[in-house]
């Protein structure tokens, strides 16, 4: 079983987080596509099946955006279901002995979610 350090990790979702706070409109496709793949490719390695259900909606994630036309109310639910479920995740990172950086990383994880929630609901047309 792969573990991923957390000072990876943070590195890692707060260039998500950048990427999502900066907007949808503004991330290339290609760099969504790479950075789903990016993480699903890390979940998966991990073979937690507690991060299994996260790597499953960035498949379908992927799926939706690839190949000829994008069904927006596909990637709008995908996105808000992606949110919540990493949200979830952010309450399961354990607690840190050595310092804060668990604290920092489940900050982030929730930060990261709720930047998902957000750009599906304003996607979708709905506040989530």
């Amino acid at each position: 079983m792969d573990t991923i350090p957390n000072e990876t990790e943070a590195a890692e979702v707060a260039a998500t987080v950048d990427d999502l706070e900066r907007g949808l409109a503004q991330l290339s496709l290609s760099k969504a596509i790479n950075r789903i793949d990016d993480w699903k490719r890390k979940l998966m390695a991990t073979e937690r099946t507690d991060l299994m259900h996260i790597g499953a909606t960035l498949g379908e994630l992927h799926q939706s955006l690839v190949g000829e036309g994008i069904d927006g109310a596909r990637v709008s639910t995908l996105l808000v279901r992606l949110g919540e479920q990493t949200e979830a995740a952010a309450n399961d990172v354990s607690p840190s002995t050595t310092g804060d950086s668990n604290v920092e990383l489940q900050q982030a994880l929730k930060r990261l979610g709720s930047l998902l929630r957000h750009a599906g609901g304003a996607l979708g047309g709905t506040t989530s």
